[in-house]
């Protein structure tokens, strides 16, 4: 009877919890947690969103200040913007700022340039940010790198002639010359056997949200001036 009766309860699923018992999946690649920096819930992607307010301001002001800003920080405005609505309050575009990964156990600080999007919107009162698709720039090297004199000079001269197609993030040169800093940074090898970010993963992490967080704070102090 013991045993019909057990063959009944495992043919209904009524067994103990211990005979549920699983081991837990392993994280893949896009799923392992990134220290530091905010990820998007949905994307898994390192995203910076928010509302920067501008109290007293009117959109038209607000728009007004986001491109003076954008204008004075990465020079070249026609080229880091991408697409401008004065009448919605909208700017959309691409940029590269420097970044740098402080000094970490056995590793010295590092810079490293940092590729993004950003959309604004602006309203009277506020300006919403997003930051997203934050690469690494990647330049493959000239031929005559071979050489330790001349082939350096000559790699610096083609960077320095192919610099505006990251302005042009979207077309297919620019895209095979700009690496997402998720795949990156999730690598197997940027994590040590207990699953623990290692020391050169969390340097470019926290490299990476000094260098938004920095910008966004630069922005918000623009918003924040009264008006003359």
């Amino acid at each position: 009877m013991t045993l019909y009766l057990l063959a009944g309860l495992l043919a209904l699923g009524l067994t103990t919890p211990a005979a549920h018992a699983q081991t837990a999946p392993l994280l893949t690649s896009y799923q392992r947690p990134l220290p530091v920096v905010p990820l998007d819930s949905v994307t898994r992607q390192i995203t910076y969103r928010g509302m920067l307010p501008a109290a007293g301001l009117p959109q038209t002001e607000v728009y007004g200040r986001a491109q003076e800003w954008l204008a004075r920080q990465f020079e070249q405005y026609d080229q880091v913007v991408r697409f401008a609505d004065a009448g919605r309050g909208v700017l959309i575009g691409q940029a590269i700022v420097q970044a740098v990964g402080p000094a970490q156990k056995n590793l010295e600080a590092r810079r490293f340039n940092l590729l993004f999007r950003f959309q604004f919107r602006a309203q009277a009162g506020g300006l919403q940010y997003e930051l997203t698709d934050l690469s690494y720039p990647s330049y493959p090297v000239t031929t005559a790198a071979s050489d330790a004199g001349g082939g350096l000079a000559a790699d610096g001269l083609a960077q320095w002639q192919r610099a505006d197609d990251f302005s042009r993030i979207s077309t297919t040169a620019a895209q095979n010359r700009r690496r997402p800093v998720e795949p990156v940074l999730r690598d197997y090898d940027e994590y040590t056997t207990k699953g623990e970010p290692k020391p050169r993963m969390l340097q470019q992490c926290q490299g990476i949200q000094e260098a938004m967080t920095t910008l966004v704070a630069a922005l918000g102090r623009e918003l924040s001036q009264p008006l003359p």
